[in-house]
């Protein structure tokens, strides 16, 4: 590819779990270089999270390849003025501990900047900064939960689900990329950085899409809730059941409602005179209009058979895919969003590609192996910090800086250089 969008870049990643790698991950594959900031004995939490393979997590692998590790104790004063060391050389700092708590470490916004004044310093926490909730734990059900969110799932007079992928975790690590992104250019123009933050309720609070406004304007006589498969509101909108499987229709707009009528071989539905004919009177009568369609899909030979039918009259209509129908349906390949990534230990494995696109560039963003722990300490701290070897092997020899035994299996150390 030609030379990466944000080459020449550095950061330093105090973040683990999935928001705040979520942000550096992006700006690794943008071409950034990104040190992650790991603490002694074990690392990011998500080492040992999730599917794990002689040792190698494919929960770490995924969102934190392409990134130097650093394994320091910045509690231990020597730990932390290594890292203070690293300033001068550094752009951005992202970090998601508690509010204070990078502060208590003696590694806040104002002690960093009055090393670089240029830095760019990003938070993302659950709740905020400050205030009433900024204490809170920053979990994505625990945020979800506050934002309504978790009032939407579920079926109307049962209890509320959970979400069953990670949205607000990766909605936050988005929205701190916009911020990150919004803040270099700020840079660019004025020489100047500053500090940024992201929350993990405030993204949440994005992705509502009529509820608050609804409840506003009808003066709180709107108050959206659980509806099971189909739309609160919508109609035709939701998940239908097919002999096989399910299908999720989006047809509630009139324009979509006659390409439906067609693939359905019934345009008397669209006569003025019929109770269905305009997009208010389906929404009225929306309990008939789902089971219509229930009854319609369920005739069909299979799922793929009615959406197949759907697709060719133009109607918004997908199968609802399972996670290894997902990973290997052909056309999702073709168009990228699953890609193959590789590591020294496990080997090939599939992953979510890299969502952005840009003209500029030619080709795909490198598929980068996630690093060992500790794999860059030497590289980072000598030979980018200037430590001397004799503090180094000491600090090593003290367990203020840790690295991951790798002997007998495959390893890149030493690779890295700055």
């Amino acid at each position: 590819m030609n030379t990466p969008l944000l080459q020449g870049l550095r950061v330093l990643d105090f973040t683990q779990v999935l928001s705040g790698p979520t942000l550096t991950r992006y700006l690794a594959e943008m071409g950034a270089e990104v040190i992650k900031v790991e603490a002694p004995p074990g690392g990011d939490i998500t080492r040992h999270s999730a599917t794990v393979r002689d040792g190698r997590s494919g929960y770490f692998l995924t969102v934190n390849r392409g990134k130097h590790s650093l394994c320091i104790d910045v509690k231990d004063p020597r730990g932390r003025q290594a890292v203070l060391d690293l300033i001068p050389h550094v752009d951005i700092v992202v970090e998601n501990f508690r509010p204070g708590t990078i502060d208590r470490l003696g590694l806040g916004y104002d002690e960093l900047r009055a090393r670089n004044p240029a830095l760019i310093f990003c938070s993302i926490s659950g709740f905020g900064q400050s205030g009433p909730m900024a204490h809170l734990a920053g979990y994505d059900a625990v945020a979800q939960a506050y934002a309504g969110i978790t009032s939407l799932n579920g079926h109307r007079n049962e209890p509320p689900v959970l979400n069953g992928a990670a949205i607000g975790d990766v909605l936050t690590g988005v929205n701190g990329l916009a911020a990150v992104l919004g803040a270099l250019f700020w840079r660019e123009r004025t020489g100047e950085g500053q500090r940024v933050g992201v929350s993990l309720l405030g993204s949440y609070m994005q992705a509502h899409d009529t509820s608050i406004q609804s409840w506003s304007l009808s003066n709180g006589e709107v108050i959206q809730t659980r509806s099971g498969r189909f739309h609160q509101m919508a109609c035709p909108y939701g998940i239908f059941t097919a002999v096989d499987g399910y299908v999720m229709i989006c047809a509630a707009s009139d324009r979509h409602w006659a390409d439906l009528c067609a693939a359905l071989d019934r345009l008397d539905l669209m006569d003025p005179g019929h109770p269905w004919a305009g997009r208010r009177s389906r929404e009225d009568d929306k309990v008939a209009v789902n089971a219509f369609l229930d009854a319609w899909v369920m005739a069909q030979p299979s799922r793929d058979d009615a959406v197949a039918r759907l697709q060719e009259h133009r109607v918004p209509a997908a199968p609802v895919l399972s996670v290894d129908e997902v990973a290997e349906h052909p056309m999702l390949r073709e168009t990228g969003v699953v890609t193959k990534a590789t590591d020294p230990v496990i080997g090939h494995f599939d992953v979510p590609s890299f969502p952005l696109e840009f003209s500029a560039l030619d080709g795909e963003p490198s598929a980068a192996e996630a690093a060992f722990l500790g794999e860059h300490n030497r590289a980072v701290l000598v030979g980018l910090g200037g430590m001397s070897e004799d503090t180094f092997d000491a600090l090593v020899a003290e367990g203020v800086l840790a690295a991951e035994d790798v002997r007998g299996r495959p390893s890149r150390r030493g690779h890295a250089s700055f």
